[in-house]
């Protein structure tokens, strides 16, 4: 009688593992299949709709350098799940008075452009940006020196100013940045910028300490960085 509830007891033992191992053999190829299954790509989130945001960026530079005030918005609209048109526009308002001389300057500038969405993750409500781009800027600057003081040892300091000039400025911009959605339709993204000045009109008398959007004048090519965040009203997007 013992020998025999041995043996149940060993056969019972060897069906509770197999059919442990057959449903953990089952899971396991399931979770596989998941893995593998692509999502359609008509089931892909859909980039497009309208953003409108701040670059935050500016108060970044407002606190390593007060003399310039600056605010800047963007708009974006999303079209064809990977494209999107942009356009950026702002102000900025530079003051400072050094003991040789004191600058002011009032200015606008726009960008326009393209960027190209290349990251398309398999997955469901995932609408993450890695983009590329191309900008063409333009800015108005109004600008005046109130005071200069040229040293002259043997004739004596002369003290002048200038009056106000208007002077504008173009240029190009290659974009690399990123995009994440944080909260629903609540963005948040950074952009390097590579920045060439094509053309400066109008500085005869006085150069433009900067040139908002495109930054300082003292090289023609510049590095920028952005850093966004949005809000997007979704387009066309499919009902479950």
């Amino acid at each position: 009688m013992l020998r025999f509830t041995y043996v149940l007891s060993f056969l019972l033992c060897g069906l509770v593992a197999f059919a442990q191992s057959s449903s953990s053999d089952t899971e396991e190829q399931e979770t596989t299949a998941v893995k593998k299954a692509k999502i359609p790509n008509d089931d892909l989130p859909s980039n497009n709709g309208i953003s409108f945001g701040i670059n935050a960026g500016t108060f970044l530079v407002y606190a390593f350098e007060p003399t310039r005030l600056g605010l800047e918005g963007t708009l974006r609209y999303g079209f064809k799940k990977s494209w999107y048109a942009m356009l950026e526009a702002g102000y900025e308002q530079v003051d400072f008075d050094k003991p040789k001389y004191a600058y002011h300057s009032t200015a606008t500038f726009m960008r326009a452009g393209l960027d190209y969405n290349f990251f398309h993750p398999d997955e469901v409500g995932n609408r993450d940006n890695v983009f590329v781009g191309f900008r063409y800027g333009g800015s108005i600057i109004n600008y005046d020196s109130p005071r200069y003081t040229i040293e002259e040892g043997y004739w004596g300091d002369y003290i002048g100013s200038t009056p106000t000039t208007q002077a504008t400025g173009h240029w190009g911009e290659f974009v690399f940045g990123m995009r994440t959605e944080v909260l629903k339709n609540v963005y948040m993204g950074w952009s390097i910028r590579l920045r060439h000045l094509f053309l400066m009109q109008g500085e005869d008398v006085l150069k433009p300490y900067s040139v908002p959007g495109y930054g300082l004048t003292d090289n023609k090519t510049n590095l920028g960085f952005t850093y966004n965040l949005e809000y997007t009203i979704p387009f066309n997007q499919k009902k479950k």
